[in-house]
């Protein structure tokens, strides 16, 4: 079967950063399994692999604009310490969930710190970066209603851990 819209992939990836670290490789941990044209991959991700089948390999370069977007300043903010208890610590690198605008949890890191101000950014620690992957299309499946209606795939005991 070739990836399409509505089919499950199961795929082995390799991803490196511009200078070839490696940042994921799911060969270590199991294999990744997507719900396609469901927004679970990203866009260029998605059409590279379309049409693939079990047992076909692919390498898909991003560019940063592909990838996690550009770098936006807007998304780095200074507080001052004052607006938090004095019982509060921060470490550069320091990575936790905040409330967003929208409602939604948004991840923050520290990325800088004085003794009066705390740097916080909400870009996504690859933003800026082009990325490349190595994949191995393992197994395709055309999509369970249900997984449809989830909008992902679900686990062989029809679980999701979604809560529904």
């Amino acid at each position: 079967m070739k990836i399409e819209k509505d089919s499950v992939v199961s795929i082995d990836f390799t991803m490196e950063d511009e200078d070839g670290k490696t940042l994921e490789n799911t060969i270590e941990t199991g294999p990744a399994e997507f719900l396609i044209g469901h927004s679970q991959l990203m866009p260029a991700m998605e059409e590279a692999l379309t049409d693939k089948e079990a047992g076909d390999e692919v390498t898909i370069d991003l560019s940063p604009d592909q990838a996690f977007g550009q770098r936006r300043k807007e998304l780095i903010e200074q507080i001052d310490r004052s607006q938090f208890s004095d019982d509060m610590r921060f470490e550069i690198g320091q990575q936790f969930e905040i409330t967003g605008e929208l409602g939604h949890p948004e991840a923050v890191r520290v990325t800088d710190l004085t003794d009066s101000q705390v740097t916080f950014d909400r870009n996504h620690p690859l933003a800026g970066k082009g990325l490349k992957f190595s994949v191995s299309v393992r197994e395709v499946r055309k999509a369970t209603d249900l997984e449809i209606e989830h909008g992902h795939a679900m686990s062989d005991d029809g679980g999701c851990g979604c809560g529904h």
